[in-house]
């Protein structure tokens, strides 16, 4: 047989390597494309902040009762954000979850009043930055919620039902900054209902009337900032412990409405404490 001495196998090693170069080359370029197809589906970061609040309410409800009630507040909160796939990264689809429940007394003490209300809404920010560390964040968001008010001290007409639906603006800066070698963030968000729907039963009107009897004139009322005027502020801390965050804040939540002659507000103070994880999802 053939046999290839020492120098005679270096040679045909480069032989083989002189011409199956420019294969190589063409199998590497094929290949490249697939991996960028491949990376350009990348991964959704969704960020998901749960908060537990507790802090005092002041309500007045006068379908209810004319005197103002006082008590302590508890309350859960679901924050939800991802990068929207369109917008070209300037927008960032938002939701939230809230569920919040009162034991409230007047100030002679003598009957209890239990508030509850439970709320979902969804939405979309546009950001941009105009200084390092910072983010600006505007757009809007629609909510829906429903509850209910009870007192124990209510003769015919105990309890009071609320549904609503709100489209808000919602607004939003977040501030990144070290401390040490990890970033904290700062954030305010404010959302103000700009116009919505509501249901508003005339004072003395029973449910009983409205859905035995068909009494429903004017039950469904628009509201806005002149009948409603509605707002809700945040103000949180993420200190990075590990893979999460935990979140420290304060929230002022005040919902007012005067439809009917009948006035109704629920003014929520509350010191909130939770934490921030980011999910990575596939496509």
């Amino acid at each position: 047989g053939y046999h290839l001495g020492h120098f005679g196998k270096k040679s045909y090693i480069c032989s083989v390597m002189k011409h199956t170069r420019p294969l190589i080359l063409l199998l590497i370029l094929c290949l490249v494309p697939q991996r960028v197809s491949g990376q350009s589906a990348i991964p959704v970061g969704v960020e998901r902040t749960s908060l537990f609040g507790i802090g005092g309410a002041n309500i007045l409800d006068t379908y209810l009762s004319p005197l103002n009630y006082c008590g302590t507040t508890l309350s859960y909160t679901l924050l939800t954000e991802r990068a929207a796939h369109f917008g070209k990264g300037r927008l960032t689809v938002i939701g939230r979850y809230d569920i919040n429940g009162t034991l409230a007394h007047p100030a002679a003490d003598n009957s209890e009043m239990w508030d509850g209300t439970l709320t979902a809404g969804g939405g979309l920010r546009y950001h941009w930055q105009p200084a390092p560390g910072l983010r600006l964040s505007a757009g809007g968001l629609c909510e829906i919620s429903a509850g209910g008010t009870y007192r124990s001290r209510g003769g015919n007409n105990p309890a009071q039902g609320r549904v609503g639906a709100d489209l808000a603006a919602s607004l939003a800066a977040d501030y990144a900054f070290r401390v040490g070698q990890r970033t904290w963030h700062a954030r305010l968000l404010a959302d103000v209902p700009v116009v919505g729907l509501t249901f508003a039963p005339h004072y003395g009107a029973s449910y009983y009337e409205m859905f035995s009897l068909n009494h429903r004139d004017g039950i469904c009322r628009v509201t806005t900032p002149c009948n409603a005027p509605t707002a809700r502020l945040m103000a949180t801390l993420s200190i990075p412990i590990r893979r999460a965050r935990l979140v420290i804040g304060y929230q002022g939540d005040v919902r007012q409405s005067n439809i009917y002659g009948l006035k109704r507000h629920c003014w929520r103070n509350e010191l909130l404490i939770g934490f921030t994880r980011t999910l990575q999802l596939l496509p």
